[in-house]
């Protein structure tokens, strides 16, 4: 009963934050539109109160899950795949739960893209993209989650009582390592890539990133509009896997200027060494989880059903890990919002004040998002300011 009154507990919490999200971008709703027009500023209050709906439902039914599998998913699992406690059975119970965990959230998935976000205007997926994307991950999951689950249980039965400091240090690696292959390996699976063929624009691209000392492997224009009409740019990548890549939605949606900008902006992370901070700030995070987790007391266990499973520890992990990052999350937040606004700044600095402000104006109108936030979701859940408080903050 402990475990599952701290699911609902957390449930509840986050239901909160979801209904006072909601009060308070209807309140705002009312005022008189500022940065947007009046029209789509509505509209994006609209948008930003159903998305909220969305998370409330959405977290009912993650607790009515995770309740399930506490109460009898986990015992079921246990009988069929559990016989010497082996490390091979262990890895098979873990893999089984994470793909039938992956087949429970695909109505959700379904839900958003066909249903939320064509509703919208944002979304263009089909049911064979659908489809293709979901048997992609599937199968990269069965794959890298067999290796990955066998190391893990493997540290736990092999390195003792400190198995947790061991598989801390090969968790961490393999987060370095899909930074490090990201945008050469895993993106071109779902996405098709192509190298900026402007010569004008790719002379200014490389310029501004000579002109910080950013050295890529490439600009490259990612085909995003066949799933999603919503704008993004990232640099990804570590050491000489670096890429610039560039949406397409964004390239149609920006001028020159602005999308300059929007770049600068990314280069800002990069000179403020910020991609640093926050691997070194997930490290931490990771750690600490680990270390909570290796030392759970055995009744929860029991409460689980998990007695007696090696994997059970990470079972556990994969489903209050994320109540852990939740409380964690703010301090979090507040790091990657001071990295925002600096890099807001040095992108206003490589451009002008002006293309920072009318890229982050068109940013919000294209992804008709709300330019506002309560004060506690802020807190709790963005990791970026919000426009409102970007552009106050440049002025």
């Amino acid at each position: 009963m402990t475990l599952i009154l701290i699911l609902c507990t957390y449930t509840l919490f986050t239901l909160y934050i979801s209904y006072n999200q909601i009060q308070f971008i209807k309140k705002e709703r009312n005022k008189q539109a500022v940065i947007l027009s009046e029209n789509d500023y509505i509209n994006a209050a609209n948008i930003a109160i159903e998305n909220e709906k969305y998370k409330i439902f959405s977290n009912i039914y993650h607790l009515i899950v995770n309740i399930a599998w506490l109460s009898f998913g986990f015992l079921y699992l246990k009988d069929f795949f559990i016989k010497e406690n082996s490390t091979f059975e262990n890895t098979l119970f873990l893999l089984a739960f994470l793909l039938i965990l992956s087949i429970l959230n695909l109505p959700l998935g379904y839900y958003e893209s066909f249903i939320k976000d064509k509703k919208h205007g944002f979304s263009n997926m089909t049911l064979t993209l659908f489809v293709k994307d979901s048997l992609k991950s599937l199968i990269l999951m069965l794959i890298f989650g067999f290796l990955i689950i066998y190391s893990l249980v493997f540290c736990f039965e092999f390195f003792g009582n400190y198995w947790w400091i061991v598989a801390f240090a090969l968790s961490f690696s393999i987060i370095i390592i899909i930074n490090l292959i990201y945008p050469t390996f895993i993106a071109p699976i779902f996405n098709k890539m192509t190298k900026l063929d402007d010569e004008k624009l790719l002379e200014k691209i490389t310029n501004l990133m000579h002109k910080c000392g950013f050295s890529a492997n490439g600009v490259y224009i990612v085909d995003a509009s066949k799933r999603d009409k919503r704008l993004n740019a990232y640099f990804g990548g570590l050491f000489k896997s670096k890429r610039v890549v560039l949406f397409d939605t964004l390239l149609k949606a920006l001028k020159e200027n602005e999308l300059i900008a929007v770049l600068g902006h990314e280069l800002g992370h990069f000179v403020h060494k910020d991609l640093v901070k926050m691997l070194f700030m997930s490290a931490l995070m990771l750690f600490a989880l680990f270390f909570i987790f290796a030392h759970l007391p055995k009744s929860f266990y029991i409460q689980s059903h998990l007695d007696e499973v090696n994997a059970g520890v990470f079972a556990l992990l994969i489903i209050f890990g994320n109540i852990f990052t939740f409380f964690v999350s703010p301090f979090i937040n507040k790091m990657s919002q001071k990295n925002e606004f600096n890099a807001d700044l040095y992108g206003a600095e490589l451009s002008s004040k002006n293309d920072m402000k009318d890229a982050l104006i068109a940013l919000a109108k294209e992804n008709k998002a709300f330019i506002k936030s309560s004060p506690m979701y802020t807190f709790f859940y963005l990791s970026h300011p919000c426009i409102y408080d970007r552009i106050k903050a440049l002025q």
